[in-house]
């Protein structure tokens, strides 16, 4: 099959179907593979070669091949890269029936050391740009290619071009991709490192303040205030540590999908109701009234309840680090047709519009670093803002949603913030 040998229907349909076909495929090899062998049989030419500019401006031979399907070897770009290079300067066709005897190439040197005759090479064109070319050629044949042969060529061309850039961006996209999955294995391959790395000094530091505590408390007599006190403060950093390993934990095991429930039939209302318990000293000292209603009757749910506090642990601990001093925080629960919804209402500052939704990120804190602190229960207190994605992946393991409303924020106003967990009565899958 060649040009000379197709009238214009046969042809047209043919370039049609071949195109189709080039637009299917979506990796650039395979593409500039089938492209170059279509090119050879539709012009009958004994070689062929794609082109294809680099980011640079040089000239890269991606596809090399001859009329019966076998790729050249390695250095076998045996062309004339004069012809070539003018080709892709103008983005013009070129047709030469004996290019040993064309005025404008047969002193250029490759076409006299190669004895070049039949040549024809069309520009690869997208968006006004050449992005490279399509050379073929036949050594043999003096007069293979006429000048009416290249509209096709240049029909197909067209059609390449588009398909070459497509697949170019596709493997692109494709490598990008793999390194972004790479580069999510070794962060998680560094958090599992990581985690490991600090509990095993921690652990150390565990048992050396229990071991202070024993001692502690046998001396008599009672030792030096101040040596208790230096105690008690090691004893809350490492418990501070602590949690901060297990939200790093927690973190990558549900981003990685490896977050395990063990749900059981279970009353939500003690679960709140001990978490709530937690924070009466915190509440106390800074004037917060945690007002918990009657959510003893709500229906049985099928909860993990390790993980279920932790969630309400982090959601009571946002309502008392951004609300201010005197403020109240309310817990109350309901059923609701999609099961049973809990709902945690602050007299807090609030949350701005623009961050709603954003604070279920990982890493996400609410407003500036200049108030972060290293305590987590003060008024706009510090942490790495983990504990509400670490909710939300709970709840959404346990086939609930969480959400959060808030009028804005104003430090002068606070208009507080009202967050919703709504858990199903049967866990879905």
């Amino acid at each position: 099959m060649s040009i000379n040998s197709q009238n214009g229907i046969e042809l047209l349909e043919y370039v049609m179907s071949v195109s189709r076909r080039m637009a299917e495929m979506r990796s650039l090899e395979p593409l500039l593979s089938y492209t170059i062998d279509e090119v050879l049989k539709l012009v009958g030419a004994e070689r062929g070669y794609i082109v294809l500019k680099t980011n640079d401006g040089s000239l890269d031979f991606r596809a090399k091949r001859d009329k019966d399907g076998n790729e050249l070897p390695e250095g076998a770009d045996e062309i004339s890269h004069s012809i070539l290079e003018e080709v892709i300067r103008t983005g013009n066709s070129l047709v030469l029936s004996n290019a040993m005897s064309d005025p404008r190439f047969h002193q250029a040197e490759s076409v006299m050391i190669l004895r070049l005759r039949s040549i024809m090479c069309v520009p690869l064109i997208r968006q006004k740009e050449v992005i490279g070319a399509i050379y073929v050629e036949n050594r043999s044949i003096r007069g293979r290619f006429r000048q009416g042969d290249v509209a096709p060529l240049e029909i197909f061309a067209n059609q390449a071009a588009v398909a070459i850039e497509n697949a170019a961006l596709n493997d692109n996209l494709e490598q990008a991709n793999t390194h972004l999955r790479d580069l999510d294995e070794l962060k998680n391959n560094f958090i599992r490192l990581i985690s490991h790395e600090l509990r095993t000094p921690l652990a150390n530091v565990t048992a050396y303040a229990d071991l202070m505590k024993v001692v502690i408390d046998m001396v008599e007599p009672a030792p030096d205030p101040q040596i208790v006190q230096t105690r008690q403060k090691l004893e809350t950093a490492v418990l501070q540590m602590r949690k901060t390993i297990e939200e790093i934990l927690h973190v990558f095991l549900i981003a990685s999908g490896q977050l395990t429930l063990l749900p059981r039939p279970l009353s939500i209302g003690p679960i709140v109701a001990s978490v709530a318990v937690r924070f009466a000293d915190v509440c106390e000292n800074r004037n917060l009234k945690l007002h918990v209603d009657d959510i003893y009757n709500l229906p049985m749910l099928m909860l993990d309840e390790d993980q279920i506090e932790v969630v309400f642990s982090n959601v009571l601990g946002n309502s008392v680090k951004y609300t201010p001093d005197g403020g109240d925080i309310w817990v109350s629960g309901r059923r609701v047709p999609a099961g049973v919804e809990i709902t945690v209402r602050d007299t807090g500052i609030g949350i701005p519009k623009t961050e709603q939704k954003r604070v279920f990120d990982i890493f996400h804190v609410l407003g500036s670093l200049m108030h972060h602190s290293t305590s987590k229960h003060a008024f706009r207190g510090g942490g790495l803002g983990l504990g509400l994605p670490i909710a939300k992946g709970i709840i959404e393991g346990h086939g609930g949603t969480i959400s959060l409303e808030s009028s804005g924020q104003d430090l002068e106003n606070p208009p507080g913030t009202t967050c919703r967990i709504t858990l199903p009565l049967q866990r879905t899958n």
